[in-house]
């Protein structure tokens, strides 16, 4: 008897251990790629978050592409909640091994100095096709695909690109994704994003097996977002922008971060990045040009002056919210210290006093300070804004 018990419990505590594993495993919580920590919003229900993708050189040999260091730019003054890129963020095929390191260095170093949390999905450029590559890059992301809460909402990062399984979703990823929408089903928002687009703008029919590959597979991950009410699914891999909806899922391939483009600009084929507005349920999203956000320093700005202007201006057709429009100024006691004051000039030279202020400072320790100025910035305006110090 005292050796039966002993053998039930064994068994027992395996069958325990198991289950926490397999539980463990079916909990891919991912953190943000650049290290900085996803802070949750004040209010759970109103918050912002940046899509783009498909950023990586035209060659290898190349620089990263203006257009890119542009959006990163924009994306800094605004400061969304969080940024999701949807692949290929370096060129990664050919060359050495040293090469390919050299390159993901570079992309890790870039990111790490924007000042906002950083997830980026695999693409077929982040692997560079082999094992090796691979298994360097699995050592920086820990988990090619997994999901994380902000707000009130989910996210789910996939991965297109497993080994001889490219431009699916198949095996325990699909598995995983199976549990992972049910047990987030009650979730006000849930948001997809992966490389390759199940719906491609340039193959429509998947003949070319250069997007999704398997349109049994692509049917029934729709048939998933549509049972779950995914709000929107983020794809790259084509250098274009394309917005549908089909049977309620809306669709949105953003490959336009810097990348050559496939297409010409009537056919989607232009610069862009995705600013997504969450407010409860509502959810937009506005398709944004680089080079629309223009910012001029007029005067002061260099730590020394007691009074900095800075003109601001607005050429596209959508509304910016700026939470991060960095001023240098004299080191004060505190934020308090800088008296902020806006005006939007009219196109007939009127002014008229607009809302900003100063929400937080950074003390750089040598003698200076980094004070953020928060203000909006209506469709096709232009803005003045005067920080004067206190000290």
């Amino acid at each position: 008897m005292k050796r039966s018990f002993t053998i039930h419990a064994l068994v027992l505590l395996i069958m325990l251990f198991t289950n926490q594993d397999s539980s463990f495993a079916a909990d891919k919580t991912l953190a943000p790629l650049n290290g900085h920590k996803l802070q949750q919003p004040q209010n759970n229900d109103d918050f912002s978050f940046a899509v783009f993708g498909d950023f990586r050189m035209s060659r290898r040999d190349r620089p990263y592409p203006p257009a890119f260091r542009q959006v990163l730019n924009e994306i800094a003054v605004i400061s969304p909640s969080l940024v999701v890129s949807t692949g290929d963020a370096y060129y990664g095929y050919g060359g050495s091994f040293q090469q390919f390191k050299n390159e993901a260095n570079t992309f890790h170093s870039i990111i790490n100095s924007l000042d906002v949390p950083f997830y980026n999905v695999i693409g077929n450029h982040e692997t560079g096709g082999s094992a090796d590559r691979e298994d360097f890059i699995r050592e920086r992301y820990r988990d090619f695909y997994g999901s994380f809460d902000y707000g009130n909402s989910h996210f789910i990062i996939l991965n297109t690109e497993e080994r001889n399984r490219e431009g699916s979703i198949t095996g325990e990823q699909l598995k995983w994704l199976e549990k992972d929408l049910e047990k987030n089903r009650q979730t006000a928002n849930i948001f997809v994003f992966l490389h390759r687009p199940l719906f491609p703008k340039l193959d429509p029919e998947l003949i070319t097996g250069k997007a999704f590959r398997d349109s049994k597979n692509r049917n029934y991950l729709h048939s998933l977002f549509m049972r779950y009410k995914v709000r929107a699914v983020f794809a790259g891999h084509e250098h274009v922008y394309d917005n549908s909806v089909r049977d309620s899922v809306r669709y949105i391939i953003t490959g336009g971060g810097g990348a050559p483009m496939h297409q010409s600009p009537a056919r989607g084929g232009f610069f862009h990045y995705i600013i997504v507005t969450v407010k409860g349920t509502e959810v937009s999203a506005d398709e944004i040009e680089p080079y629309n956000l223009l910012i001029r320093p007029l005067s002061g700005n260099d730590g020394y002056e007691q009074k900095t202007e800075v003109e601001l201006m607005n050429t596209s057709v959508t509304e910016f919210s700026l939470k991060n429009l960095t001023i240098t100024m004299p080191c004060a006691a505190s934020t308090d210290k800088y008296k902020v004051a806006a005006t939007v000039i009219s196109p007939r030279g009127l002014a008229e006093t607009h809302p900003a202020k100063a929400n937080r400072m950074k003390d750089n320790m040598d003698g200076t300070a980094t004070i953020s100025i928060e203000t909006n910035l209506p469709p096709n305006s232009l803005i003045r804004i005067v920080v004067e110090s206190d000290i």
